[in-house]
């Protein structure tokens, strides 16, 4: 089944790696080693609290930001480094050296989980719609616990969060895999489908394009579109 569908998905896969790889070198954006405002004591009192594991900086017509990923690294495994809870911000740089929030992401591993982490080559600061803001892309995975020594690397298993900001709102997209389709869903919320239509568009090509990279084995029933949320979550 699962090749099935791989060979269904070929056409739509190689159409998005195309746009995916323009979209996802980010190392033009990492901040200068010696930038002030991204000191420990800046750090501290702009109230980031994990390890900094990313440090990347961009101007859009708004204004110049630093988006910073933190990682606990507390749980170890070969071959991933993962953590219990994971902190993403972005601050707005004011004067080239005072950082206000502007947003902020704070996950947790659950109790099935080995652990999680950000996947930083998925990074994506861009403006996607052509409004002159950039829309960054955050994308951070959870591990299934194998036994209390091993996690599994497999792209069908644990879960996987996508993470896009837009115009100052948060759109989520949460999938889980696993070997069969009925263990598969792609759910995203709210803000997702308020998103403009390009932008929609991007993400589902982002995820097309990780399938066919086996980073994650998204459901692909509904040509990686999600569904949404149910209500209360």
């Amino acid at each position: 089944m699962r090749l099935k569908k791989i060979f269904a998905f070929a056409s739509l896969a190689l159409l998005a790696a195309g746009s995916f790889a323009q979209t996802t070198k980010v190392d033009k954006n990492e901040c200068p080693a010696n930038a002030p405002y991204l000191g420990a004591e800046a750090l501290k009192t702009a109230g980031f609290e994990l390890p900094v594991f990313k440090r990347y900086c961009y101007t859009d017509k708004s204004g110049s930001y630093a988006l910073l990923l933190g990682e606990k690294q507390d749980r170890p495994f070969p071959p991933e480094q993962l953590s219990s809870t994971l902190q993403a911000v972005l601050y707005k740089v004011e004067g080239g050296k005072v950082l206000t929030r502007q947003w902020a992401i704070r996950d947790f591993a659950g109790k099935d989980d080995g652990g999680i982490n950000f996947r930083s080559k998925l990074t994506e600061l861009t403006d996607i719609d052509g409004d002159g803001l950039v829309d960054p892309i955050v994308v951070y995975r959870f591990f299934a616990l194998v036994d209390a020594d091993n996690i599994s690397t497999d792209d069908f298993s644990g879960g996987i969060k996508i993470v896009t900001f837009h115009q100052g709102k948060k759109a989520t997209i949460h999938a889980i895999t696993g070997d069969l389709d009925g263990d598969r869903k792609t759910t995203a919320n709210g803000n997702y489908f308020a998103l403009p239509k390009v932008v929609q568009q991007h993400l589902v090509k982002k995820m097309a394009a990780m399938y066919k990279a086996k980073q994650f084995g998204f459901d692909n029933s509904y040509d990686f579109v999600p569904k949404k949320e149910a209500a209360g979550r």
